[in-house]
């Protein structure tokens, strides 16, 4: 390697060396080509770096073409929400299912052993807890895991007392290597690139200043754009937004006496994201789950319909009623012109609304059409 490099792409090649998959050192080799300059002195290193990059990325997809021969089969079922719970250690995920109480020590140790979920009742659904331990995402099942983490609700992230910042950067650069990153909706980034005219940066977030910010784009290549920032934005929502993965619902449940608020800031997630194990296991367990998921029950009511369907349709929160129409058929949204709404129990009197109008857990809804 040439001794004329910036002291971040040293930095940066330090990040390839160390890379544990072809994924992500892909990825880190990237990012070292956009920080090496261009000149006739680094002529060769770049060359050399592009036919890396160049063999990694036929490596990995017939790879992925290998994988993709394997017949998946995973199903979570309309009716279910699927929680994917990840840890480090296999032992802790033992202890936690164990104290949900809701399983058998034999169903616990199969689902365990192969990758199997477990699924209990809650109201009229159910919710599946799938449980994911670092050593079987390096085992060879890996188009199952991506299957399961893909068709997620919600991830929770099970960190032990020793070193809870560790566990958490760990979880992080492994759901990453599968295109997903884990935040709330108070945590996002929205970056659109421009030809010309700087950064501009709309918003504040508690832990991101505006100069770090401009950093961080151009050592990516970006010197012109618009982001748009939540309150709660961090690097790693920021930089996960911009490689395009694909968020899940998250919730990070800790061992030991952290005190929770601190613990938040440290990570640089919001608050509410951050629960003692012990006070998310006290009470309905479930519920909470379903909860932290971010779904909705919505039921539909056809106009020919006297009731309901007795199985509600599980969309995400914060859903308006034209995007249910969507959902349902893009055909049904064009035609669309209004819909009637029972909140509180279908007893209730109806309310008629807007597409526009977003909806709650339990709303029974009948589109109304032109």
């Amino acid at each position: 390697m040439v001794t004329n490099l910036p002291p971040q792409a040293e930095a940066q090649y330090k990040k390839v060396i160390a890379s544990k998959s072809k994924e992500e050192k892909l990825e880190n080799l990237k990012i070292f080509l956009s920080m090496i300059p261009e000149h006739k002195g680094t002529e060769k290193l770049r060359a050399q770096v592009k036919r890396q990059i160049s063999r990694l990325q036929e490596e990995i997809i017939l790879e992925k073409k290998r994988r993709s021969t394997r017949q998946v089969v995973f199903d979570k079922g309309e009716s279910s929400i699927l929680t994917t719970i990840m840890t480090k250690d296999k032992s802790l995920l033992h202890d936690f299912l164990f104290r949900t109480r809701l399983f058998k020590e034999e169903s616990v140790l199969e689902s365990l052993n192969e990758l199997k979920p477990l699924s209990a009742p809650f109201e009229d659904i159910n919710i599946s807890l799938m449980p994911v331990s670092m050593s079987l995402i390096e085992s060879r099942r890996y188009s199952l895991i991506q299957t399961i983490l893909f068709k997620s609700d919600l991830i929770l992230v099970l960190l032990g007392e020793t070193d809870p910042y560790e566990e958490y950067r760990l979880t992080k650069e492994m759901l990453s290597r599968f295109g997903i990153y884990i935040a709330s909706k108070n945590s996002t980034a929205v970056f659109n690139p421009l030809k010309a005219g700087g950064i501009t940066i709309v918003n504040k977030s508690k832990f991101l200043g505006e100069d770090e910010i401009r950093k961080f784009l151009s050592e990516h290549g970006y010197e012109s754009g618009i982001v748009n920032l939540s309150e709660y934005t961090s690097l790693y929502t920021l930089e996960s937004s911009i490689r395009g993965l694909q968020r899940r619902s998250f919730l990070m449940l800790f061992e030991g006496d952290f005190e929770e608020t601190r613990l938040a800031y440290e990570l640089k997630v919001p608050p509410e994201c951050v629960v003692k194990t012990e006070t998310f296991l006290q009470g309905d367990f479930l519920k909470k789950v379903f909860e932290a998921s971010e779904i909705i029950r919505v039921y539909l009511k056809p106009p020919s319909a006297t009731l309901p369907s007795e199985k509600p349709m599980l969309v995400n929160a914060g859903i308006t009623v034209g995007e249910l129409a969507s959902r349902i058929h893009g055909g049904l949204y064009e035609s669309l012109k209004y819909a009637r709404l029972w909140r509180g129990g279908f007893k209730s009197t109806p309310l008629r609304v807007s597409p526009s109008f977003k909806l709650m857990d339990k709303d029974v809804v009948e589109l109304r059409t032109r």
